[in-house]
C-alpha cells in the first residue's frame, strides 16, 4: 500500500484544506463544480455517493474517534465555500452480527456525522441521515474482518 499524503486542496473562497488526493474532499469539489453535478436530477443524485476515507468512530459506539476531526472539517469547509449544495450522509455496516442492531448503530452513526457538521455551522446544508445497516454490504459475513472493512463506511451524496 501507498502511504497516503495529505496535499493542500485549496477552495473557490480561498480556504486551503489539508486532504488527500483523491480523497472524499477531492471528489467532492470536482463533482461540485461539474456539469454532471449541475445538470443532474435529484433521482440521478441518489446513485452518487462519496465515501468518507478518514472519518471513523470508536468500536461499537457511535462516538467518532479524534482523527475524524481533520476530514468533519474540511467537509464543513466545502459546504460553507458552496453554500447552495447539501448532503445526506449514509451510515453502513458489514454483514456480520445481528441485521436490527446494525441497522440502528449505522443510523445513529450517520445522525453522528450530520450533528457533527451542525456543530461546524453547517446544519442547514445537511437536511438528512441515514443508516442502510447491512442492506449494502457487497463482502460476505464469513470473510474476514479486513475484507469486511469495506462495507463499514458513512458517505455523503448531493441532494437537490
Amino acid at each position: 500500500d501507498a502511504v497516503r499524503k495529505l496535499t493542500e486542496v485549496s477552495l473557490p473562497n480561498d480556504t486551503k484544506l489539508q486532504a488527500y488526493p483523491g480523497g472524499i474532499e477531492d471528489q467532492l469539489i470536482k463533482y461540485i463544480q461539474s456539469d454532471e453535478y449541475k445538470n443532474a436530477t435529484a433521482e440521478e443524485l441518489k446513485e452518487k455517493w462519496f465515501d468518507f476515507d478518514d472519518l471513523n468512530f470508536k468500536f461499537g459506539t457511535t462516538e467518532l474517534a479524534p482523527e475524524s476531526k481533520r476530514q468533519l472539517g474540511n467537509i464543513a469547509a466545502i459546504l460553507k465555500a458552496f453554500p447552495d449544495v447539501k448532503f445526506k450522509v449514509g451510515g453502513y455496516t458489514d454483514k456480520k452480527g445481528n441485521d436490527a442492531a446494525n441497522k440502528k448503530l449505522s443510523d445513529a452513526r450517520a445522525k453522528a456525522v450530520k450533528a457533527a457538521l451542525e456543530a461546524e455551522g453547517v446544519g442547514a446544508q445537511v437536511p438528512e441521515a441515514e443508516g442502510y445497516g447491512e442492506e449494502f454490504a457487497k463482502v460476505a459475513e464469513d470473510a474476514s474482518d479486513e475484507e469486511r472493512a469495506s462495507d463499514r463506511k458513512t458517505s455523503v451524496r448531493l441532494v437537490k
